[in-house]
């Protein structure tokens, strides 16, 4: 009877260790949980912040380009082109109905992006288009 009051006693203790060590573990989980949690809000505020300066990035680079024109068009007064030849080639641009021939004129002179060539030259289609209109086109008889 104590040989089994014994066993008893030791799956007693045994079991009572396995608890609190089920307890432990629990706790340990959950802290584990809050942890990987908090991680979690660190990755997506890195990432948010990743991408902002990514954004930022690209705005600088833009940034630089424009400078590095402007540098370059303060080199080319410098070697001589002239405001004067500039002035020239833009009432000469305003005076003829045939723009699409002083396009490429202005962007040697203006060192243009191939975007803004395209907008130049769509802003020119349309005002060629408005040049070929018929005067009577322009009011309205009624």
């Amino acid at each position: 009877l104590a040989s089994q009051e014994e066993q008893i006693m030791m799956l007693a203790l045994k079991q009572a260790g396995s608890e609190g060590r089920v307890k432990e573990l629990g706790e340990e989980a959950e802290g584990l949980r809050g942890r990987l949690e908090e991680s979690e809000k660190v990755a997506d505020a890195l990432c948010r912040e990743r991408d902002a300066l990514r954004v930022q990035l690209e705005s600088l680079k833009d940034e630089r380009a424009r400078v590095s024109r402007v540098e370059g068009f303060e080199e080319r007064f410098k070697e001589g082109v002239s405001i004067e030849y500039l002035r020239n080639v833009l009432i000469k641009y305003i005076e003829t109905q045939d723009h699409a021939k002083l396009i490429p004129v202005f962007h040697t002179l203006l060192d243009f992006t191939p975007q803004e060539k395209q907008r130049l030259e769509a802003a020119s289609r349309r005002l060629d288009a408005t040049w070929n209109k018929p005067v009577s086109s322009f009011f309205s008889f009624q």
